[in-house]
């Protein structure tokens, strides 16, 4: 990946279900604050570099907007250059092409009509913006990260598309997104023995809660918060002795908004003209220790008060998020992440996708998809546990995936708000699932996902379990490659609905699809 922090990571590519014995050269912002060297017996981290790898607060700008690769890979990414005269030119990326079809049955089929149906993309409860997203359905994604600069000053530029135009029914421009980042990275040397500090301007994404150890973790949903923008953001840590104390500030604004006079349509992704331009000011704070653990503290504000939005009339609206999170990185015993946050809303539809909350649009996605109000409060927990048995069994003799390997997963998340669901009643949605993956050969994965969800925890036919087996074909046990043949089985419950129609919306008189098969390539370089 392009380095958007000041040491990006180097791991043997496509290394699975566990963080490497070798020299790590790990991005602040993307999972660690630097580069250690790991001792031999796995426990403690023989600190060779000015700081210990301890996990940082938040999610590096260049790492893929998308969720785990299955079978408890975990992607590689790019290396930086280390001399202020060493300009260098890196490009990395990642992509997914899934053939997704979901199989159904017709009623009462009429002459010439088959009983079974196909429909493509499945029709199943899993929109990435509800809280039945689990992530089982594969969704296409491409990201082409390039940049250019050496250690003190790097040039960064992502293109990034959610559907490939050669396969799509239709055009459906917002899924190309386009010039997705850009922004420069600056590292400069203060000359203070055990000090990191790096700035990032320009336009870009933090995102904090991500539950895995190098991505957005099985749902691919952060947890506390997401924020797009124009603006700056500066990370610090300073190291005493095992302890690392690390700060992060940031200030976005938006580099336009809807005007009064657009009309919500599909090729504009139905922009709101009620929606203001919009601004966000975050702020972090961490303690790690010894590169195993990291305790963060997050307070994130976002508001607008634009008297140019149709909704001028209302009071000016702000999103406010409380957070807290701990991740434990345990060398052969694995990698836990949970966190806690507590979102206030009030007056919220003026405010914009500044600030992404579970992956809602903003303030009018907040309210569509959990409040159902301008104002309310949401309490959000969740987490996720990953280990490789391969690891654990193997010490005190390293494990460098070169041979099978068992990786399991436990992942889950809890949402409680002051006042019933805007769609499902209730005060709280709850759904958790796991993952096993065995790789018996060095070309090939058997994995079995399986995930429970309900959005109202009092009416469980709304909810609905999805099972998930696979096979993981790839070109050598660590690879960088993967084609994937999945076939997933949805239990639905009596009132189990789909979102259809533009803009998609729940639909109570559509039968939702009970099997999918899908077929899926992926690299990333």
């Amino acid at each position: 990946m392009a380095p958007q922090t000041l040491f990006p990571i180097q791991r043997q590519p496509g290394q699975r279900g566990c963080r490497p014995f070798w020299t790590l050269w790990i991005a602040l912002g993307a999972t660690s604050i630097a580069s250690p060297a790991f001792a031999q017996d796995d426990e403690e981290l023989e600190v060779t570099t000015p700081l210990a790898a301890d996990p940082a607060l938040g999610l590096a700008p260049s790492v893929p907007q998308t969720g785990s690769v299955p079978g408890g890979i975990q992607p590689s990414y790019g290396e930086r250059s280390t001399d202020s005269q060493d300009w260098r030119f890196d490009f990395h990326g990642l992509l997914i092409a899934p053939l997704r079809v979901g199989i159904n049955e017709r009623d009462n089929p009429a002459p010439g009509q088959s009983e079974t149906v196909l429909h493509a993309p499945p029709r199943v409860p899993d929109d990435l913006e509800t809280f039945s997203h689990t992530g089982a359905v594969p969704t296409p994604y491409a990201q082409l990260n390039f940049s250019y600069g050496n250690n003190v000053v790097t040039g960064n530029v992502s293109v990034l598309a959610k559907q490939p135009t050669v396969a799509s029914g239709f055009f459906d421009p917002p899924s190309q997104a386009g010039i997705n980042d850009l922004y420069l990275t600056i590292t400069p040397d203060l000359g203070v023995e055990n000090m990191l500090f790096l700035v990032n301007v320009g336009a870009f994404s933090n995102r904090y809660g991500s539950t895995g150890e190098y991505d957005e973790g099985q749902y691919g949903t952060p947890l506390i918060a997401r924020i797009n923008g124009v603006g700056e953001n500066i990370i610090g840590a300073y190291r005493f002795g095992s302890v690392t104390l690390m700060v992060e500030q940031g200030i976005m604004g938006q580099s336009n908004h809807a005007g009064t006079s657009i009309t919500p349509d599909g090729w504009n992704d139905y922009a709101d003209p009620n929606v203001g331009a919009s601004f966000a000011n975050h702020v972090h704070a961490g303690v790690g220790y010894k590169g195993m653990a990291a305790l963060g503290a997050h307070y994130i504000r976002a508001w607008s008060q634009d008297d140019t939005a149709t909704g001028r009339l209302q009071p000016d609206g702000s999103i406010t998020v409380l957070g807290a999170d701990l991740r434990l990185s345990m060398g052969r015993f694995g990698h836990l992440y949970g966190a806690a946050s507590l979102v206030d809303a009030e007056y919220a539809s003026t405010v914009g996708r500044i600030i992404e909350i579970l992956n809602t649009d903003g303030g009018p996605g907040l309210i569509d998809n959990y409040l159902g109000v301008e104002s309310g409060k949401l309490a959000i927990f969740g987490g996720q546990y990953d280990l490789s048995v391969g690891r654990l069994v193997s010490y005190p003799v390293p494990f460098n995936a070169d041979g099978p390997d068992l990786v399991l997963s436990g992942f889950g998340m809890m949402v409680k708000a002051d006042q019933d669901f805007s769609y499902y009643g209730g005060d709280t949605a709850l759904k958790y699932g796991g993952e096993i993956a065995y790789s018996p050969l060095s070309w090939l994965a058997l994995s079995t996902r399986y995930d429970r969800v309900s959005p109202n925890i009092e009416n469980d036919r709304y909810g609905f379990a999805v099972i998930s087996p696979r096979l993981i074909f790839h070109t050598d046990w660590a690879s960088t490659d993967q084609v994937v043949l999945q076939y997933s089985r949805w239990l639905n419950g009596s009132l189990t609905t789909i979102r259809t129609g533009s803009p998609p919306d729940e639909d109570v008189t559509q039968v939702p699809d009970e099997h999918m098969i899908s077929l899926t390539a992926s690299m990333w370089w």
